[in-house]
């Protein structure tokens, strides 16, 4: 199966670094007419910054895009070190304020892969708790974030926890507009955000993931995945949450409810 994005316009929103500069780079070696999108200046024509913290910084940046974006994917995001508000500023509320003024230039049948993580379990608001962060003003969603005295890691996983459900929740309307839409959820990546994780998460359970499954993700594993879901081969995907974790999640499980070891 090859790959190819001839004449395609793909935009990546978080492309400077880590897994955002992998599938940039992957994409564009496979014929892709990338537009590469970071609160960092990077280098190119080809490329724009935006800050998803500031509403005026995104109206920008969507003025100066092109009016037929075949695909995009949301790589951009920050750790759970950051100030809680700044995380769901970033990682969900910016992010959905970005693609709902980016929709009138998305091409007919266009394809969204949003990165989420596997921590997203971990946050135990209701949908109920969800729906109503996700459909109440940024101020206000801010102000339910501070009411629950979340901190950094905690405030991580509800970004990301909000980002699927908002996915997943809105399928019909992505679908009604001819867009696909899929989560990818990766598990530790090396990336240089890493070590922001194992202080934030705490090293030994990072450790602990990767002594699971043997080491950690390298960026251009996602991207590989990332590329085949924005991809005409995927055409049949939507509303899909793929783990990429070298079946940690996947083993955690089977440890939990399962015989371990024994094939039997």
């Amino acid at each position: 199966m090859v790959l190819s994005f001839e004449n395609k316009h793909i935009l990546v929103v978080g492309a400077a670094t880590g897994i955002g500069a992998a599938l940039a780079a992957l994409l564009r070696a496979k014929g892709a007419d990338v537009v590469g999108m970071d609160y960092q200046k990077m280098e190119g024509s080809s490329s724009i910054t935006m800050d998803l913290a500031q509403p005026e910084s995104i109206e920008s940046a969507v003025r100066k895009l092109p009016a037929d974006i075949d695909s995009v994917a949301y790589v951009a995001g920050v750790p759970a070190t950051a100030d809680p508000a700044d995380i769901l500023q970033v990682n969900f509320l910016g992010l959905r304020s970005f693609f709902l003024a980016l929709r009138p230039k998305l091409s007919a049948q266009s394809s969204a892969v949003f990165v989420s993580s596997i921590t997203a379990r971990r946050c135990d608001w209701s949908d109920e708790d969800l729906e109503a962060l996700i459909a109440a003003p940024t101020k206000v969603a801010l102000e339910m974030l501070r009411s629950r005295g979340l901190d950094g890691v905690a405030a991580y996983q509800l970004s990301k926890r909000t980002l699927n459900y908002w996915v997943k929740s809105r399928l019909p309307a992505f679908v009604a507009e001819g867009i696909r839409a899929n989560i990818v959820s990766p598990g530790p990546v090396q990336t240089k955000i890493l070590k922001d994780f194992e202080e934030s998460m705490g090293r030994s359970r990072i450790e602990a993931a990767t002594k699971l499954v043997g080491r950690h993700g390298q960026p251009g594993e996602i991207a590989e995945v990332i590329t085949f879901l924005l991809s005409e081969h995927a055409c049949w995907i939507s509303g899909e949450d793929l783990r990429v974790d070298g079946g940690f999640s996947a083993l955690r499980e089977a440890n939990d409810h399962g015989p371990g070891l024994d094939l039997g």
